[in-house]
């Protein structure tokens, strides 16, 4: 880890999206707008087959998730997630304004004291674009 110290050892797997919802969110104008397919979109009251289960929608989601690895680390995920991206503030601005917007990321342990660190300047890039950080954490076999 660069500028710093992890003594358990790095994050085992991560996953990260965007995730933008609200009641009134229309999936086809998130993706005009954003330029990107999303990975899972649905309005409000959509109902969603998964294998043999089916729901409702109870809010309208627009998604885009980058690929599960191994080989990221949580801030060039980030990166990587915000790169895919139009940058322009006043479109973020629009989003936030309208929906609850944030960069979601899973965090999977495989054993106990594991770390990770996001750096200013990623820091900054979520800032900008008023995107909330969602993290959660599984330890499969952590102490």
């Amino acid at each position: 880890m660069e500028n710093g110290f992890v003594v358990g050892g790095e994050i085992d797997r991560v996953e990260v999206s965007l995730r933008i919802a609200g009641d009134a969110l229309d999936p086809q104008r998130v993706t005009r707008m954003l330029g990107v397919t999303p990975t899972f979109a649905a309005r409000k009251g959509d109902v969603i087959t998964h294998g043999e289960s089916t729901v409702t929608q109870q809010i309208g989601i627009w998604t885009y998730k980058l690929p599960a690895s191994s080989e990221w680390e949580l801030g060039d995920a980030i990166q990587t997630l915000l790169e895919r991206l139009p940058a322009d503030p006043a479109l973020w601005e629009t989003l936030a304004g309208e929906f609850r917007t944030d960069v979601f990321c899973g965090l999977f342990l495989s054993a106990a004291n594991r770390g990770t660190e996001l750096r200013v300047e990623t820091m900054a890039l979520l800032a900008e674009r008023r995107l909330t950080l969602g993290l959660d954490i599984y330890a499969r076999g952590a102490e």
